[in-house]
């Protein structure tokens, strides 16, 4: 790709797909259709040739679910039947239930032919009507699919001719990023974050937390995640030099992810999905898990450069008094690194059976940490992978558009597409594939969103009304907070900032943390991520980390939560600037620096005392008089 003008690249066009589907979907396509057209043939052989009414029943129930019900003259059961196979398919894709529509078919199929004995109606029309009925859907399907693909094809050239005109341009990469002081919202956000995080372990006041449902977007375990990326991503925006409480956030939801009620869910999907008995949820598949998890590893580890989580066996998943799982960062990258490898469509499923591209971004994600912290290479063999899919339209649309999910079996893609699922994967691709992330969003905001989402006033239809979090319906909130932080990412500060301002009229405000009511716990995370990033923030978090002076100079290490909120920490490697501001109004309080040099005396200016003398490891106690602001400078003396 050519360089343009000061080291800025074009974003790539959107590729020309010359068919429906990509090279690896059509293969399983067409053996998804072989094994349907040998059912189909069975039951029409069945209907034709055979001996009873059971068996002809059977055999049209098995070409279409319901036709056993009609040749009986039963049509309100055929309906019903229809509707529970087609409810089936809705619990698979819900569940990854996938034994659960072939069980519902095959008994669609069975009860009429059992019962065929003591009806004495026949409706002998429905041996011609069922199979012209398979013939009129299989012909529609075909047709739509036909349709469709030449409509977004079209919509595709005319997008890439915008493209070629305004050629929009990318950095090459991101540059040094340069801390700035969270302001007074930004720390009354904040606070929501860290309220939920710095809770007990065995409490979960705040949380949407139904239990057993953990199987959809709902789960507790993504609120548990955007709190761990949001604390990160404030730590780099903000704060690099401050652990703290910062860091104890993530540790506590890395803790909380470990409790069986989250991840117990993944025993029963992988058994009525995979046909497994193995509760672990990192070995196979559920990417919606392991690859989350892993991102929250790293980024902690990148803020903090704290290595506990490589300790073999620290992250134990108890499944009860005899069985647990033990499990490090090592385990879980190795696990992602080989289902990745095991993919045919180089993407993995979540639930069995369903391939999320904006799950799969988060393991690449995890990879593409592990090997800036590790020094290996499993991350480039995966995104050479992942961009094939998006080249070669396996999870591209023709128009550019993302597919939101594919099946790893029958290579079907599933209808959902929208500015929701494009946000939420297009965010997250920016470290791996930056270009086709860039592409997405630059698609969304100029076609989908227009010039009303620079106003913040967007009208949004369908999946985009639905709040994923707590399955809210009829609010386009949480789509809003996904686009905003989109935005930010991708240098839209102007529409960020409108995005963020149409949702003002939802703020409350409670014991200093503010939030949105009518948007679910996850869609206010999404909002407090957006809050602290910036034009390549998670970009240059994930691949690029903290510069050697962040890893090596003095660090505030405690704090009074919430006496002491950090607006600005930063070190050169040898001074320290902070900017506290007070969450309780006046106070005299201790904080703590570490990383200085043993038996040091350091200038404190803006401290209670003018100097402090580092102990022998390097620690110091300072004693800070603390009303609104308070610039603190701690420099070593010459």
């Amino acid at each position: 790709m050519t360089s343009g003008p000061s080291g800025l690249i074009p974003i790539p066009p959107i590729p020309e797909i010359g068919r429906v589907h990509g090279p690896r979907s059509r293969f399983l396509l067409r053996r998804s259709l072989a094994v349907l057209a040998l059912c189909w043939m069975a039951g029409l052989a069945l209907s034709v040739f055979g001996s009873s009414v059971g068996v002809r029943a059977f055999g049209l129930g098995l070409m279409l679910p319901g036709g056993g019900f009609l040749y009986t003259g039963h049509p309100v059961v055929a309906v019903v039947a229809l509707l529970a196979v087609t409810v089936s398919l809705g619990l698979w894709w819900l569940c990854g239930i996938a034994v659960l529509p072939p069980a519902v078919w095959l008994a669609a199929a069975a009860l009429p032919a059992a019962s065929a004995g003591n009806n004495p109606v026949v409706w002998a029309w429905a041996l011609w009507a069922v199979p012209w009925l398979l013939v009129a859907a299989v012909a529609a399907s075909l047709l739509y699919q036909q349709v469709r693909f030449r409509i977004q094809r079209r919509r595709g050239q005319a997008y890439n001719r915008r493209l070629a005109q305004q050629q929009p341009l990318r950095p090459v990469a991101a540059g040094t990023p340069s801390p700035r002081e969270a302001t007074a919202e930004d720390l009354k956000t904040l606070r929501y974050v860290l309220d939920l995080a710095l809770q007990p372990h065995d409490s979960w006041q705040g949380f949407f937390f139904v239990r057993p449902e953990q199987f959809r977007e709902g789960a507790v375990r993504y609120q548990l995640n955007f709190i761990s990326y949001t604390a990160a991503m404030y730590q780099y925006s903000c704060a690099p030099a401050f652990t703290g409480y910062a860091a104890e956030a993530q540790r506590n939801v890395i803790a909380k992810m470990l409790c069986r009620p989250v991840w117990s869910y993944w025993a029963w999907e992988n058994a009525w999905g995979n046909l497994r008995w193995n509760p672990d949820p990192i070995i196979n598949d559920n990417v919606m898990y392991s690859g989350y998890l892993g991102l929250m590893l790293g980024l902690y580890e990148t803020m903090t450069g704290d290595c506990r989580y490589h300790e073999p066996g620290c992250l134990r998943l108890r499944w009860n008094t005899d069985r647990a799982f033990d499990h490090d960062f090592g385990t879980i990258t190795h696990a992602l690194v080989d289902n990745f490898a095991r993919a045919r469509l180089g993407q993995y499923p979540c639930e069995p059976n369903w391939i999320y591209p904006m799950c799969n971004t988060f393991a690449l994600n995890t990879l593409l940490v592990y090997d800036r912290l590790r020094h290996t290479n499993h991350a480039q063999p995966v995104v050479h992978a992942v961009r094939r899919g998006y080249d070669n339209g396996d999870f591209c649309e023709p128009d550019g558009r993302l597919t939101t999910a594919r099946s790893a079996y029958l290579g079907i893609r599933h209808p959902m597409i929208g500015n929701m699922a494009d946000a939420i994967t297009a965010l997250f691709l920016n470290p791996g594939l930056p270009d086709i992330g860039r592409r997405t969003w630059w698609l969304v905001n100029t076609f989908h969103l227009g010039p009303q989402g620079r106003t913040g006033d967007v009208t949004h239809h369908s999946w985009n009304r639905i709040d994923p979090g707590n399955y809210g319906i009829n609010t386009d909130g949480f789509t809003r907070a996904a686009l905003a932080a989109n935005a930010r990412e991708y240098g839209d500060e102007h529409s960020a900032q409108a995005l963020e301002a149409s949702l003002a009229d939802r703020l409350v405000q409670q014991h200093g943390a503010r939030r949105y009511q009518g948007i679910s716990v996850w869609g206010n995370l999404w909002l407090a991520f957006t809050r602290f990033g910036g034009e390549d923030a998670f970009r240059g978090l994930v691949c690029d980390g903290i510069p050697h002076d962040w890893r090596t100079g003095p660090i505030l290490t405690d704090a009074a939560y919430p006496d002491v909120l950090v607006a600005r920490a930063v070190s050169d490697g040898n001074d320290l600037a902070l900017i506290l501001r007070s969450g309780n109004g006046h106070t005299r309080t201790t904080i703590a620096i570490e990383r200085l040099r043993p038996h040091r005396t350091y200038h404190t200016r803006g401290a209670y005392d003018p100097a402090v003398t580092a102990d022998p490891t390097g620690r110091a106690l300072i004693e800070i008089d603390l009303n609104d602001r308070l610039e603190l400078h701690l420099y070593p003396t010459t």
